[in-house]
């Protein structure tokens, strides 16, 4: 991967940045006594919707798949290297394959849940779970999927949809970030998966889950050793993140989530601590003539474009007060 390869790419998304919704835009939406006048707010941005329809059938996840698909595509076929965009797209293409497994397990109809998004066709995937042979997938997204055939075919185990993707989609992403051999991403990726690590572990001992449990769900694809982190969890999530965590450039924000009167950790503050970081390790090279930096970082603030919308589309559609939808946003990132 040359860093000059992305000259044109990133001159081009000079452009698209301009059409980032603004916190103006923001504003409006927020401000909007209705869900009609939210819409008439986005009316005037690049996502289409017939407005009339989307009121009576208030689908609006339709039309913002939609438009994020197109960005996808669009991505896909303008930058070097197809990896970069799927640092991001990759966890659609993952959700696809566990909705498809799902549905082969346990026979239902889940075709509504695909996601349009990532490298490969839908078709190309149904065909991958249908027979267990892939064409030109990757290798270990083929492995993942063999796998959790040949596991559902031993134990029945409709879950193992899910535990398989999970591991294989953080076992990928480790891959592409390996071949890219780029400080920032790797960074992103070690970030990515030890806090998904730390989330479930968090979640797992809430539920009282055993600890051969947490040995099949966390990834062995972090920079903490999965051994260690699952000894530790014996003493509590708080014990982990002392021990495993708080030497970690994100220490000090990770100890203001754990209750100074229940010692529990805030699950929430975690997730949107994921974004935080995600988006930090970007900034460093945003600006950035060359590099691929530049183009995550507008997919980024794309991705969190759409989940503010939908936040705010379905706050005003169940009448949730504006503070509220404001503590629950994700940052924003257009000018």
């Amino acid at each position: 991967m040359q860093e000059i390869d992305y000259k044109g790419v990133n001159t081009i998304l000079r452009t698209y940045e301009l059409k980032l919704l603004a916190e103006a835009d923001y504003d409006r939406m927020l401000k909007a006594s209705s869900l009609k006048d939210a819409l008439d707010v986005l009316k005037g941005t690049g996502y289409e919707f017939d407005e009339k329809e989307t009121l009576m059938n208030k689908n609006f996840e339709g039309f913002l798949i939609k438009h994020l698909a197109e960005v996808y595509q669009d991505l896909f076929s303008i930058t070097p290297v197809a990896e970069i965009v799927e640092l991001f797209a990759l966890r659609y293409t993952y959700h696809n394959l566990k909705v498809l497994l799902k549905q082969r397990f346990s026979g239902e109809d889940l075709e509504q849940l695909l996601i349009p998004i990532g490298k490969y066709s839908i078709a190309s995937l149904k065909k991958l779970v249908e027979t267990g042979d892939g064409n030109d997938e990757h290798p270990i997204l083929i492995e993942g999927v063999q796998e959790a055939l040949r596991d559902f075919d031993e134990g029945h185990r409709i879950e193992a949809a899910t535990i398989f993707m999970d591991t294989y989609y953080f076992r990928h992403l480790r891959s592409i970030s390996d071949k890219l051999q780029h400080p920032s991403i790797a960074k992103m990726v070690d970030g990515m998966i030890d806090l998904y690590n730390l989330s479930t572990i968090i979640r797992s001992l809430k539920q009282n889950k055993p600890r051969g449990f947490l040995y099949t769900v966390l990834s062995s694809s972090g920079s903490i050793s999965k051994r260690d982190l699952i000894e530790e969890s014996i003493n509590g999530p708080s014990a982990v993140m002392r021990k495993h965590y708080f030497s970690k450039e994100y220490g000090a924000r990770l100890s203001n989530m754990i209750s100074d009167t229940t010692n529990e950790v805030d699950t929430q503050k975690l997730d949107k601590l994921v974004d935080e970081l995600t988006y930090e390790l970007i900034a460093e090279g945003l600006y950035q003539p060359f590099g691929p930096i530049p183009l995550l970082g507008y997919l980024f603030a794309k991705e969190k474009e759409v989940t503010n919308i939908r936040l705010i589309l379905v706050g005003k559609d169940n009448q949730i007060e504006e503070q509220i939808l404001r503590e629950r946003m994700r940052p924003i990132y257009g000018s």
